[in-house]
């Protein structure tokens, strides 16, 4: 198989999506930046490996901005916004379409630092669980590959100006469990020092790459 010879709609389709998640100050990002630099060293179809960052972080800027959250309080530890329904639908398909795209045109893995269905869940946590806007702007996302659930054990809550979920952490965590679970979706709890859970989420990416493509890896 050439893979760039692929059509992109191909592509997007056999591409295997790995979705990191978890709690606030998780490493998330750290760890999808990490996997993203190992797998571009490897070279070849490998060096165009890519990942999709987290567009709700983009959103939460620009939202505080709008409802002049910073201008009232600058002096202000943590600037949080005012969530509405509309806000997580409009995140959740944002999400969707930017690793959409990623997957069509990058080698056969995708790193996603969060996705729609974990939009969801911040939803949740924002406006209760009878707020389901995200789920029906994206009731049905690509199969997954791999969700690599970052433990919130031994990584320190760390401040970035709009992080307002320290207390809600646990509960989190809980629920991606509960809920990746439920709904039978591969999954595995990475935790340990930075360099264990770098190992071992790639670890358990080239196991699935071998599944799905033995002439490659």
């Amino acid at each position: 198989m050439d893979w760039l010879e692929l059509p992109s709609d191909e592509r997007a389709a056999r591409t295997q999506r790995v979705v990191i998640v978890g709690s606030e100050s998780t490493g998330k990002t750290t760890l999808a930046r990490e996997l993203v630099g190992h797998f571009r060293a490897i070279g070849g179809i490998w060096a165009d490996t890519r990942w999709v960052a987290e567009y709700g972080r983009e959103y939460t800027e620009v939202l505080i901005d709008r409802q002049g959250v910073r201008a009232a309080e600058p002096e202000a530890e943590v600037h949080s916004a005012e969530w509405t329904a509309r806000d997580f639908a409009v995140i959740a398909i944002e999400q969707q379409r930017l690793e959409d795209a990623a997957a069509a045109s990058g080698s056969p893995v995708l790193f996603c630092d969060t996705d729609a269905f974990a939009t969801q869940l911040w939803e949740r946590r924002y406006l209760g669980a009878g707020s389901t806007a995200a789920l029906e702007a994206v009731p049905v996302s690509p199969p997954r590959g791999l969700y690599l659930l970052a433990d919130l054990a031994g990584v320190p809550f760390e401040q970035d100006g709009i992080r307002d979920g320290e207390s809600y952490r646990e509960e989190m965590q809980r629920w991606f469990v509960e809920e990746l679970t439920a709904r039978g979706e591969p999954w595995q709890l990475i935790t340990g020092t930075r360099e264990e859970r770098l190992a071992s989420s790639i670890a358990a990416v080239d196991e699935l790459l071998s599944r799905h493509f033995p002439t490659l890896t």
